[in-house]
């Protein structure tokens, strides 16, 4: 499918707002992404957005020729388009029109591989759908009442939203379902307390090739020099360097301009990441737009109330970086660590950073446990970090550090018969 790409923009910057022409970049890789040839991208700069076409009519009279002349299969936009917008934009241009929300969503729902995450789309798409029905010619027309229906019936266009309201309510009712296994799963999880981290970053930054180095399995989280690689998110066990372990969990990229119906679907996949101890910002330190990208994420956090969590920032591929990135002043006053999940360079001193954040609260413990109890000392190896072991004919005294709450739950185990 071949495309012509279209940005439009205010002549006069709105303060705090993305850049258009970064963005029509990122929509080349969108579409990319989606399998669609770009054969022509525009950014067009308006003293004021047209309410029924978004570009006007002069523009609308350029981008008509342009059809003719490139003969694309497709236009898209941008901007999120209003029904009547993208109406009267397909009259105008004979061409189907879409915009970056709905490419978002069709890339989303290609990408989603558990029921989970398929479920989460459908909910997406669902709701967007919900709010660009519009009526067309006949199908406005009234639906004669049916015996034992009241009243002369109902337009074709309260009847859609009337089915779109009762699908949404069908799929949020799955959602809590799921949601509900995943509140008992993580409470097992409790049970053995275990730090926890999530991995955040901008799309394609490189999160799930991390979380495959740092794991020693290459293929334990599916990774791809793709937008939107992986959105289910995955959680994997990770040893520390001084014993003990670290679950990290992977999630969905983030972009600019996500779509708000993609973010509620998705807050729930989110509520991992609002359970961590730790959050790891991966950036992609070779991106000609790293300042634009940590923005996006640092919104997001906060739209997603996760501001308050201790960050560590990871800026990873430095192997394909700039040398004066890697040296940036600007950089440096973040206290950033420096890896590359590719070749491996710098993990070691990220896993002692994670350590020593997730540790800090941790306190020194000794116990003399019974020589029978294997069990519980294998429990603490993988839960703690065990300084000191001295096996006796009897008993074994062990000095570790742990969580308080994780002490409580082994010196529960040795009072256990």
């Amino acid at each position: 499918m071949k495309a012509i790409l279209i940005a439009a923009a205010l002549k006069k910057r709105v303060r705090g707002a993305s850049d258009p022409a970064v963005a029509l970049e990122e929509l080349v890789r969108l579409a990319e992404t989606g399998d669609v040839e770009v054969i022509h991208k525009e950014l067009i700069r308006l003293p004021r957005y047209s309410p029924s076409t978004l570009i006007g009519s002069g523009k609308v009279e350029e981008l008509k020729k342009r059809v003719e002349e490139t003969k694309p299969n497709i236009i898209i936009f941008d901007e999120e388009l209003t029904p009547a917008q993208q109406r009267n934009l397909e009259r105008e241009l004979g061409l189907p029109v879409i915009d970056r929300t709905y490419l978002i969503l069709e890339i989303f729902s290609r990408r989603a591989r558990t029921r989970e995450g398929k479920l989460q789309v459908r909910l997406a798409r669902l709701s967007y759908d919900l709010t660009h029905l519009t009526g067309k010619g006949s199908a406005m027309g009234q639906q004669h009442g049916m015996i034992g229906t009241r009243g002369p019936g109902e337009r074709q266009l309260e009847y859609d939203r009337r089915t779109l309201r009762d699908k949404i309510t069908a799929l949020e009712k799955e959602l809590n379902a799921i949601k509900n296994e995943r509140d008992t799963q993580r409470k097992n999880r409790d049970a053995v307390p275990m730090p926890q981290a999530a991995i955040v970053g901008y799309t394609n930054s490189g999160k799930s090739t991390l979380l495959n180095r740092l794991t020693g399995r290459e293929k334990a989280v599916y990774a791809d020099d793709k937008l939107f690689a992986t959105l289910d998110p995955t959680t994997r066990r990770v040893r520390l360097p001084g014993g003990g372990w670290v679950l990290l969990t992977d999630t969905v990229g983030f972009i600019q301009k996500l779509p708000h119906n993609l973010v509620a679907a998705f807050r729930s996949t989110f509520e991992e990441t609002a359970h961590a101890d730790l959050i790891l910002h991966v950036h992609d330190l070779s991106s000609p737009y790293l300042k634009l990208q940590h923005t996006a994420v640092q919104e997001t956090l906060k739209e997603l109330d996760l501001a308050g969590i201790p960050v560590i920032n990871v800026y990873n591929k430095i192997d394909a970086a700039p040398p004066h990135r890697v040296n940036s002043e600007t950089l440096r006053r973040m206290r950033p660590v420096y890896v590359s999940a590719l070749t491996g360079e710098g993990t070691n001193n990220l896993m002692t950073r994670v350590e020593a954040a997730l540790t800090a609260k941790w306190e020194d413990y000794e116990l003399v446990l019974p020589a029978g109890r294997q069990k519980l000392l294998s429990g603490i190896y993988k839960t703690a970090m065990v300084h000191k072991a001295d096996y006796g004919p009897d008993e074994i005294k062990i000095s570790f550090r742990a969580t308080k709450e994780n002490h409580l739950r082994i010196l529960k185990m040795l009072k256990a018969e």
